[in-house]
Parts: structure tokens; C-alpha cells; sequence
């Protein structure tokens, strides 16, 4: 099946073997359209949160899935247009906000998830990752989605990728105008000694993007918690049966 605009699934958790992400040239043109109006609005939100910056990021704007296989365009834009159409309602249905989640489980088999402490997304807990940008950009604007989650567990988490055992695939779950592909890793180690090793690397980054690591058991740990919508579809679909 091909997704594109208001083609793509609403809410859907999907495995994929595969996943071939390319990025292009392609000008945004909901960007060019409101120009003015993103500069006014930068202003306003970079004044009141000066962690903001303006780089480069990658939005997904097309993708189809066959047999397994993800194959998916993205567009290069600075981070005040994407914060715009986010904040405004992201009118323009055919971009989608695609980015890699490391899905981390313990040997009991609990996810881990973290709650961000600053930046667009802080007070949301969520699995470790972020923007694609351009360091997970190689030649032919070919994206190692992979390599960017293995950099994102070890930024915020300070665990090595090295040490966990990485499950082939990936898990894509879809919630408009999230896209969350996700690499799954499996730790020798229990929840319990994972959060005390995450903790103390949270403790000593002043500059920590978590405030805290979670020990997710089954869907009903989501209750009271401040997710995005992906996470309830995600964890869901983990843990069908608790």
C-alpha cells in the first residue's frame, strides 16, 4: 500500500523488515506560503524558550509500504517552520513528523521511556530519540534511521548500544502526524538496574535532555502520564495481553 497526504494511516502499528529512507530537495512550500507568519512566531516562542534552535531537521513527505519494506521520502526545513505547522495544527497534512524511537526492554521484557526535560517536547515522557537530522544523512541522502536511534540511546541514556541485543525490524507506528519508527533492543539486564544506570547518567549531565526514566509494565502505567499519542498506540501494542 502507497500513503501520501490523507492516504496514510490514521493509527496503526506496523512491523516492517526493512526500512529505506532517502532525503531530497524538495522546498516546502507550506514554508515559503507563510513565511512572514513563521518569523513573527519564531520570535514570540524563541524569546520565551531560549534552548530553542533554529537548525535543520527532516520531515517525512511521502512514503508507501510493501511487502515489509518502508520506503520513504523526506525534506530538509529549519526547525521554526516545523514548530509552526506543529503549533498551528499542522495544516499541511502531506508532511508528517517521522523520527526514530528506541525501544528499549529490559529481561523481564518492561520498555523504558523518558521524560523530557526541556525543549518542544519537555514534560512528555516517550522512548528515547528525536529529529532526524543531518548527521544520520549519508551519501546519496541515504538515512541510517538505525544509526541515529543507537547515537539518541546513548546521548540521553548513557547506555551502550554495544551492549544490548538489537531485534531485527522495525516497528513503525502511526498517529497523525507522528510517524515513529522503532528499533528494538533487548538488555541482559533488569528494569531495576537499567533505571539505576540511566539515573545516574541523568544525574551527572547538568545538560540532560531527560528529567526521568520510566519503567513501563503494561499499558495501565500509562495512566495519569503525559504522553504523546503514538505512545498509547505503541505500548498497546507491546503488551496485548496486559
Amino acid at each position: 500500500m502507497t500513503h501520501r497526504g490523507d492516504g496514510s494511516p490514521h493509527e496503526a502499528v506496523v512491523r516492517a523488515r526493512r526500512c529505506d529512507l532517502t532525503v531530497g530537495d524538495t522546498n516546502w512550500a507550506f514554508a515559503q506560503r507563510h513565511r512572514c507568519e513563521i518569523d513573527a512566531h519564531w520570535q514570540r516562542r524563541a524569546t520565551d524558550n531560549p534552548s530553542f534552535f533554529n537548525g535543520a531537521i527532516l520531515l517525512m513527505e511521502s512514503h508507501s509500504l510493501h511487502d515489509g519494506i518502508l520506503e520513504a521520502r523526506f525534506l530538509r526545513t529549519e526547525f521554526k517552520n516545523y514548530l509552526f505547522w506543529r503549533e498551528t495544527g499542522g495544516a499541511d497534512s502531506s508532511i508528517a513528523d517521522a523520527f526514530g524511537s528506541a525501544l528499549i526492554r529490559s529481561s523481564e521484557g518492561h520498555v523504558l521511556l523518558g521524560r523530557q526535560r526541556v525543549g518542544v517536547n519537555a514534560g512528555l515522557a516517550y522512548p528515547p530519540g528525536g529529529f532526524i537530522d543531518e548527521r544520520d544523512v549519508g551519501a546519496g541522502g541515504v538515512i541510517d534511521i538505525a544509526g541515529s536511534v543507537a547515537r539518541e540511546i546513548e546521548e540521553e541514556t548513557g547506555l551502550s548500544p554495544q551492549a544490548l541485543e538489537r531485534t531485527p525490524g522495525f516497528i513503525l507506528t502511526f498517529a497523525r502526524p507522528f510517524v515513529s519508527v522503532g528499533v528494538e533492543f533487548r538488555s541482559p539486564l533488569t528494569a531495576e538496574r537499567l533505571e539505576s544506570r540511566i539515573r545516574d547518567h541523568i544525574g551527572g549531565d547538568p545538560d540532560s535532555e531527560l528529567a526521568e526514566i520510566l519503567v513501563i509494565k503494561s499499558g495501565r502505567d500509562l495512566e495519569g502520564l503525559a504522553v504523546p499519542s503514538y505512545v498509547r498506540l505503541l505500548i498497546a501494542a507491546l503488551f496485548p495481553d496486559r
